[in-house]
């Protein structure tokens, strides 16, 4: 992999988190806007980027079996970071709510948002279509196991996952994809439009995520000790052990590459929006995901390195 190209990539996106950011600032992104930006993203140009990624690929033996390989892979991934999350939250802190938000930001990382335009720069012929495999089963995981544990914080007795959430417009678009690639149906110019589309989905992404750090506050975050302990644990302690694991099994190297990088990611908006919902530590998630997000700029080359070295 080349470094260079990977600190590259994140540089650019972190500019245009940056202006995401100054954007709101500005009033130029209101809230209002950035939902109608996310919906965009999820309902329009990522299902368009999976199905231009998956229709163009070229189909074989090797292909599928790494793509069962992988699903294995990133299920036991996070079974394994789901259940060193409730280890560590449980020592590291009592009140519910916190402790629930630790879980989530450990659990749920921006696998989408910034682990696709990541593993597009190292892999421009298949991360994507690898990386949606893992999307695949990070909405799964976080529509039923996710929602359940906020759900517990306030009432432990109480059972729920959102089934509906699973069925998204990704996995939508996942399913038309395989259909179209094993039909082997030639979409003419409605593949550029897809690919035209696709393309605004990594801009819009980093835009939405800067417009969601408006609120943070750096001056509380350096005192706040849980946040030095979600950072070390999911940038370095997470990726670092999963790379020593896979190295003991023969896997494909781009699939156990993949496994780690997507391991690095900072941890997802996703959670801030589950605990504005669920009343959550709807603050604490926030100052998360920004520290994260700006560490990992940092984090992410030191882990491309350390797996180029093992």
């Amino acid at each position: 992999m080349s470094l260079e190209i990977v600190i590259n990539q994140i540089l650019v996106l972190f500019f245009i988190i940056l202006i995401g950011y100054a954007a709101r600032k500005k009033d130029l992104i209101s809230e209002e806007i950035n939902k109608g930006l996310s919906r965009i993203m999820m309902d329009i140009t990522l299902p368009a980027l999976i199905i231009y990624n998956i229709i163009s690929v070229e189909l074989s033996t090797e292909l599928l079996n790494n793509l069962i390989l992988l699903t294995v892979i990133t299920f036991i991934s996070y079974l394994f970071v789901l259940v060193l999350s409730s280890i560590t939250s449980n020592k590291i802190t009592k009140d519910p709510h916190r402790k629930t938000v630790f879980k989530t930001l450990l659990i749920f990382a921006n696998v989408g948002y910034m682990g696709l335009p990541v593993l597009n720069a190292i892999y421009p012929d298949r991360g994507i279509l690898y990386g949606i495999i893992n999307n695949i089963i990070f909405n799964i995981i976080l529509w039923t196991y996710g929602v359940y544990i906020f759900i517990q914080q306030d009432n432990p007795s109480s059972k729920g996952i959102k089934l509906n959430k699973i069925l998204s417009n990704g996995l939508l678009a996942v399913i038309i994809g395989f259909i179209l690639l094993g039909l082997n149906i030639k979409l003419g110019p409605i593949k550029d439009a897809l690919n035209s589309l696709g393309g605004m989905t990594f801009p819009l992404s980093m835009l939405i995520i800067g417009s969601s750090l408006t609120n943070v506050k750096l001056s509380t975050i350096i005192k706040d000790k849980h946040i030095y302990y979600l950072s070390l644990l999911k940038l370095i302690i997470i990726p670092i052990i999963g790379l020593f694991i896979l190295n003991q099994f023969n896997i494909p190297d781009i699939l156990r590459n993949i496994s780690v990088i997507l391991l690095a990611m900072p941890s997802g908006a996703i959670g801030v929006i589950l605990a504005e919902q669920y009343n959550g530590d709807y603050k604490f998630a926030s100052e998360g995901v920004f520290i994260t997000t700006l560490c990992s700029i940092v984090t992410i080359p030191l882990i491309i390195v350390l797996i180029d070295i093992l």
